[in-house]
C-alpha cells in the first residue's frame, strides 16, 4: 500500500486501495526528489554563468556568446506551457523523468561540444529539459501541499523558494 501512495504522489495512477497524496516518509521522499531536481537546474545555471566567458574564449566564439544563454532561455520559456498541458494529459512523473533525461543529455552534449554551434544547440536542448523541470516540480509541490498548508508554506520553504528563483 505504501508503494501505491508513492506512485500516486509522483504522478502515477492512484493505488487501488484508495491511496492518495503521500504522507509521512513518502512525502519526505517526494519533496527531497523534487528539491534535488530543481537544485540540479539551479546549480547548472550558476556554474555555467561563471564558466561561460572562459568556455567561449577557448572556443573563439565571443561574437556568439549571447546565443549560448539565449538558446537556453528561449527554449525553456517556450516549452513551459507545453509541458504544463502534457503533464495534465500524461501525468507529471513521466514528464519529470523525461525532462530530466533531456536536461542531462543536453548537459553531456554541451560538455563535449567541440565548437560554438554544438554548444548553442546543446544549450537549447538543455533548455527544453529545464523548462519541464521547473514546471513539473512546481506542479508536484503544489499538488502535494495544497491541502496541508492552509495559511501558506512554512517559513523555511518560503525562504528557500525566494532564494532559488531563476527568473
Amino acid at each position: 500500500m505504501q508503494r501505491g501512495r508513492l506512485s500516486a504522489a509522483l504522478g502515477g495512477a492512484p493505488s487501488p486501495a484508495g491511496g492518495g497524496a503521500a504522507t509521512g516518509r513518502a512525502l519526505a521522499f517526494v519533496m527531497a526528489a523534487l528539491f534535488i531536481a530543481i537544485l540540479l537546474a539551479a546549480l547548472d545555471q550558476t556554474i555555467f554563468a561563471t564558466a561561460l566567458p572562459t568556455i567561449v574564449g577557448e572556443m573563439g566564439g565571443v561574437a556568439q556568446m549571447l546565443w549560448v544563454t539565449t538558446a537556453y532561455v528561449l527554449a525553456s520559456t517556450l516549452m513551459m506551457p507545453v509541458y504544463g498541458k502534457l503533464g495534465d494529459l500524461f501525468g507529471h512523473k513521466p514528464l519529470l523523468i523525461s525532462t530530466l533525461v533531456l536536461f542531462l543529455g543536453g548537459s553531456v552534449i554541451g560538455g563535449l561540444a567541440p565548437n560554438m554551434a554544438v554548444l548553442i544547440t546543446a544549450r537549447a536542448v538543455q533548455g527544453l529539459g529545464g523548462g519541464g523541470l521547473s514546471r513539473s516540480e512546481e506542479r508536484r509541490v503544489g499538488a502535494e501541499c495544497r491541502s496541508r498548508w492552509r495559511r501558506g508554506p512554512p517559513k523555511k520553504l518560503r525562504t528557500w523558494g525566494a532564494s532559488s528563483q531563476e527568473r
